[in-house]
């Protein structure tokens, strides 16, 4: 692999990292993407996977069968042929499913 190549499995690792040492995840600007508001950012599956603290596997998988039955995963973006959330989306979807969760106990 060149340096100019990353797969999805390094990328969600590095994310994830990153989440776990409270570090500052890069989240740079992409060229033809909308900007958010409120320094919201862009996350692609593998971003997504790391804030849910899931494998990118299980997104697609959630997507393909509109899961999890309880509270579906958040539908994407779909920008320049690929799946995009807003951060603030799956952060808000990550809050409602611990709310919910704690308020079956």
């Amino acid at each position: 692999m060149n340096e100019r190549s990353v797969t999805l499995a390094v990328h969600h690792e590095s994310l994830l990292e990153a989440l776990v040492e409270a570090e500052e995840v890069p989240a740079g600007r992409l060229f033809g993407l909308p900007e958010l508001p409120d320094d919201d950012v862009w996350v692609d599956t593998a971003g997504a996977a790391a804030l849910a603290r899931v494998s990118p596997k299980t997104i697609t998988s959630w997507l393909a069968r509109k899961g999890p039955k309880r509270r579906p995963f958040p539908s994407p973006h779909r920008i320049l042929y690929r799946l995009y959330w807003r951060r603030s989306e799956i952060e808000g979807w990550l809050g409602d499913e611990g709310a919910s969760t704690h308020a079956s106990e």
